[in-house]
């Protein structure tokens, strides 16, 4: 006799970084709910290398390609790689409420057993936390949702970035004259999807010095978008008497595999409310995020080392290099 099929699962989540890694924690208890199933992830192309290394998603395929238009035309194609990808499957995607009932009849004509559409976003007054409200989506399954973000968070396993990834980060971090002994590097990501959430780079170039004067060195992360912040930051800490902008050690342009395996090296992480921030709480390293006028609640980052600091008044300007460090150092020794 032959063994039955395995279940399958697709999950489609499109949105930013942050979007994409807060399905993590999702993908985690789906695995733990079924872990004979075979698992698709349909995100941000960037993520899904390592969640598949991670073990997490058996396969991966990126959100922003043509064939994912068929969800939302009149009448599916009969044939094509998304009805392919479908087959058979429990799909499960957070792309609205789904009023009219088109994305459940598109999915079945596209082969689909079964669908939970559910919301990307959270309601104007939420509290709960977005992975949790994400991880709601699999309760029509049958699988039982912790109560807390940490015990969803406690499902995943360790992040595991590609062989290739980390023999990049590894050539980073011998470029920039380290050893595998040097823990003392602390990362700083000035950016952020929004000017509200970003700590000013003022703060950043001063926080840099901060920590090179108790013997840490910064490293500064650039994502594709953070070019002028970065140069911000850089010129701050020359005006500020800090050294050259290039005495700061920086990292730019990498994908999310290699930027993982190389915050993985470093003694701490401190950026903004932003994907980054979420990326270093999920690998563990000890992360302090900046908030502003969004919720941590709903929005901070997952992992046992998060230390959440808010401006009380929303304005991120507020916020203190004197508070970061007192939130570092109760993470980790500086």
């Amino acid at each position: 006799m032959h063994a039955p099929a395995a279940e399958r699962f697709v999950l489609i989540r499109p949105g930013a970084l942050g979007d994409a890694l807060l399905t993590f924690p999702v993908l985690a208890l789906l695995r733990h709910a079924r872990p004979a199933a075979h698992i698709t992830l349909v995100a941000r192309g960037d993520v899904l290398p390592l969640a598949v290394a991670s073990g997490l998603a058996d396969a991966g395929w990126p959100y922003d390609v043509p064939m994912w238009g068929a969800l939302f035309v009149g009448e599916p194609p009969t044939s094509g790689p998304a009805r392919d990808i479908l087959a058979s499957s429990t799909v499960v995607a957070w792309l609205g409420d789904d009023a009219d009932g088109m994305l459940v009849r598109n999915l079945a004509a596209l082969g689909a057993e079964r669908a939970a559409i559910a919301p990307g976003k959270p309601g104007p007054d939420a509290r709960r936390h977005m992975a949790l409200t994400l991880a709601g989506a699999l309760s029509p399954l049958a699988i039982a949702v912790p109560e807390t973000p940490d015990a969803l968070a406690a499902l995943l396993p360790p992040l595991t970035p590609p062989q290739e990834d980390e023999r990049e980060a590894a050539a980073i971090w011998r470029a920039l004259w380290l050893t595998m002994d040097a823990r003392r590097m602390v990362a700083l990501h000035p950016g952020s999807g929004g000017a509200a959430k970003r700590w000013p780079p003022a703060n950043f170039a001063a926080l840099a010095g901060a920590l090179a004067a108790v013997g840490s060195r910064p490293l500064l992360i650039e994502g594709p978008q953070d070019a002028a912040i970065v140069a911000e930051v850089r010129a701050q800490f020359e005006i500020q008497g800090g050294g050259t902008a290039s005495a700061i050690a920086g990292a730019r342009g990498l994908d999310v595999g290699a930027l993982a395996a190389l915050l993985a090296r470093c003694a701490a992480y401190i950026g903004n409310d932003a994907g980054v921030s979420h990326l270093a709480g999920l690998l563990g390293v000890p992360t302090v995020v900046l908030f502003g006028p969004t919720e941590p609640a709903v929005w901070a980052p997952l992992g046992s080392h998060v230390h959440v600091v808010r401006a009380t008044t929303q304005a991120l300007g507020d916020i203190t290099v004197a508070e970061v460090m007192a939130a570092l150092s109760e993470l980790t020794p500086m």
